[in-house]
């Protein structure tokens, strides 16, 4: 916990708890929570404004969240060892990660919600204090449009919006894995080149009925890759042959490397209606959208100019040593 720059935050979510086969919360790895969980007290005796939450599920984990929603008892069973197992933890709450609900579970994501409220209440009640019930929103159409937003941020403090990887790895083209605003230029079709960008998602969440101070706006502190990138319009838009190695995962860079290796001998390139930056390198053909300070104050000033209830990363450790990018938000948003 030595490197996580906590006079910069306000709220810190710890990843991840696992939904077991049989509907219960368990830690993810007991061992590895004997280290952090004494840690992160400690951390949080040092900066006592900051406030925790254990964050349940995760996108690459193998999580049974449909198994929880069958039926009231199994939600019953299911936030009871949840709320049992953030109070052994220290923890000041817990984070939602399903990702994600299908359509036909969208009622049952509803209940889940309102009885995890229900429990973390009775036990704030108990202990005489209020602890948090937030989740990991999806930014993508198609996984927000099967939500009920007008009724479920009623039981959450936030929905942390995860308004990145709209392309990736996956995608046979080039673009922007998180930019602000749609680019007027980008040769995708119309519906995906309005949608997939943060502003698209946060107004789709307001016209929902999502409060703006309860949403939060996720961004990446990774960067996603691809080779065999021809050299036009600076690798921009260009159909690509693959994924080069990343830091740790095949194409996906964390900050901190491309800050040490490829800021600075890549050309960087800015998009001034997507508000957001690209790596690319002709001789190498690699091609490599990310977020960096300048990115990212776009996004903390976006935030304030629609009054959302701030800003979240995922996640710390790809940050350069220096804290950049968590430095840059913290900056603009004041």
């Amino acid at each position: 916990m030595s490197d996580v720059p906590a006079d910069q935050l306000d709220h810190l979510n710890y990843a991840f708890a696992l939904v077991t086969a049989k509907g219960a919360c368990a830690p993810m790895s007991p061992r590895v929570d004997r280290t952090n969980l004494p840690a992160l007290r400690q951390l949080k005796a040092r900066y006592p404004h900051l406030r925790t939450s254990l964050s349940v599920g995760g996108a690459g984990n193998a999580n049974h969240f449909s198994v929880v929603v069958k039926s009231d008892a199994a939600l019953q069973r299911f936030a009871a060892s949840a709320v049992s197992l953030m109070k052994q933890g220290g923890f000041d709450g817990i984070d939602v990660d399903w990702e994600y609900p299908s359509s036909a579970e969208s009622q049952g994501f509803t209940r889940l919600l309102a009885e995890l409220r229900r429990q973390l209440d009775a036990a704030g009640a108990a202990d005489r204090t209020r602890y948090l019930l937030t989740i990991a929103a999806p930014a993508g159409p198609a996984r927000y449009a099967v939500l009920e937003l007008g009724q479920i941020h009623q039981y959450l403090d936030w929905l942390g919006l995860m308004a990145y990887d709209f392309h990736g790895t996956w995608s046979t083209v080039t673009d922007f894995a998180a930019p602000l605003f749609s680019a007027s230029d980008d040769p995708a079709p119309l519906p995906q080149r309005l949608a997939y960008n943060a502003n698209a998602a946060v107004q789709a969440y307001l016209l929902a009925g999502v409060p703006p101070a309860k949403i939060v706006l996720g961004a990446p502190l990774y960067g996603s890759g691809w080779k065999g990138v021809p050299s036009v319009n600076h690798g921009l838009f260009q159909p690509a042959k693959g994924v080069p190695p990343g830091t740790r995962d095949p194409g996906i860079f964390a900050y901190r490397d491309l800050a040490q290796n490829y800021v600075g001998r890549y050309g960087r390139f800015w998009h001034d209606e997507a508000k957001a930056p690209w790596l690319y390198d002709p001789t190498a053909g690699i091609m490599i959208t990310y977020d960096d300070p300048e990115s990212l104050a776009a996004k903390a000033d976006y935030v304030k100019s629609q009054r959302l209830g701030g800003m979240m990363v995922w996640e710390l450790s790809t940050d350069d040593a220096q804290h950049a990018l968590v430095s840059a938000i913290r900056t603009h948003l004041g």
